[in-house]
């Protein structure tokens, strides 16, 4: 039988040598409060709550342990640590299928690190005001695809107002500032921050498939906007690949969480006098289990080494990742549900969550023939 492991384990070197201690100091704080605040049985119940979310939670996370800070560089106010600083706090949360928009946010903000002098402003904002970020990038009609972003931009310089419908907004109810894919008049797509609470924005908040994941619809009408990515540059691709990151981490640390769950119920459940952990068959399916895992961990160490070293394979390292991720969770949540018998087949079980979390995923950022045609594509197939 598989073993449980202690939980995801750091991905990453930085250049620093003191790196290494300070991402394992990171992880304990975060893993500590987890632990004690945010278990299953709080996710059941904050996910059918008027929030969907733990406010308190947020405000611990974000303002006494600063994670929103931990990747703005110093001289904008943050802590100024690496990349896996952050994705290591992404993976603790989607381990527990903590409700929320703190994923979401850090996703966001690394991706603003990555589009470089532009976003600086945004950056000192997300640490001075505590700002918490979504993204927004699909619309009706274009799904996922950035070549068919409809949302238009109007304006110049600092200046710009936004008018257009961006679907499939994760995290939008519990954040303040989105991040808008949008054309400008000459066609170019560029990524824009607009306040929630700015005119002529309308947040519209669903309870989907996955209750511990709200997905919002955010209209635009000639709201004001800011450009956080250079003109000519690639700032939507990147965004998209932040996104994608953010699903592949949640989703290879869940898929261990889900293992782990599945392994301690099969050595208590008892038949037939014995723990059932210890039939072959089931040893059998819970090695591919573990395989398939390690597999995605694998994967999102090396998607994690090409964001901190910035390689240029990031787009497809990112759809990659996501697509094996997203793919193992779903495999191993439909067999958990499967293993745990009778009382997994409960919607009121854990294992549920993590199915409806796997299926979500699948489909956030691509679904799974578009992201895979896109891998293809990207390498040259």
């Amino acid at each position: 039988m598989t073993e449980p492991s202690a939980g995801p384990q750091p991905v990453a070197e930085t250049s620093r040598p003191e790196a290494a201690e300070e991402l394992a100091q990171i992880r304990a704080s975060v893993v500590e409060v987890l632990d004690e605040q945010a278990d299953l049985r709080r996710t059941h119940e904050l996910m059918v709550g008027a929030p969907g979310h733990d406010p308190q939670l947020h405000e611990l996370l974000t303002a006494e342990l600063g994670l929103l800070g931990l990747v703005v560089p110093e001289h904008l106010g943050g802590l100024g640590l690496d990349v896996p600083a952050a994705t290591a706090v992404i993976e603790e949360l989607g381990a527990r299928l903590v409700p929320g928009a703190l994923a979401t946010s850090l996703a966001a903000i690394l991706a603003a690190r990555a589009l470089g002098p532009s976003a600086e402003p945004l950056l000192a904002r997300v640490v001075a005001e505590q700002l918490t970020l979504a993204s927004a990038l699909a619309e009706d009609g274009a799904g996922w695809d950035l070549e068919q972003t409809a949302t238009r931009a109007t304006g110049t310089g600092d200046e710009w107002a936004l008018t257009g419908t961006k679907t499939l907004v994760a995290g939008a109810e519990a954040a303040r500032v989105v991040l808008v894919t949008a054309r400008d008049g000459g066609g170019e797509l560029g990524v824009y921050a607009v306040d929630l609470a700015a005119d002529g924005v309308d947040v519209q908040t669903h309870m989907t498939l996955d209750q511990t994941r709200r997905l919002s619809t955010v209209h635009l009408r000639e709201a004001a906007a800011t450009r956080v990515d250079a003109p000519g540059g690639e700032g939507a691709r990147v965004l998209l690949d932040h996104v994608r990151a953010m699903l592949a981490l949640e989703s290879a640390a869940a898929a261990r969480a889900c293992l782990d769950l599945t392994v301690e119920y099969l050595k208590i459940r008892e038949q037939f006098g014995r723990p059932i952990g210890s039939f072959q068959a089931l040893k059998h399916r819970c090695a591919d289990l573990a395989v398939a895992v390690a597999g995605a961990r694998a994967t999102v160490d090396h998607l994690v080494t090409t964001l901190h070293t910035g390689a240029a394979t990031r787009s497809h390292d990112a759809a990659l990742a996501k697509l094996v991720c997203t793919d193992t969770l779903m495999t191993v949540a439909a067999e958990a549900i499967q293993l745990h018998g009778g009382i997994g087949f409960t919607f009121e079980h854990d294992a549920h969550l993590f199915f409806k979390r796997a299926k979500s995923a699948q489909l956030l950022a691509g679904s799974p023939a578009t992201v895979r045609a896109e891998v293809a594509a990207l390498a040259g197939l």
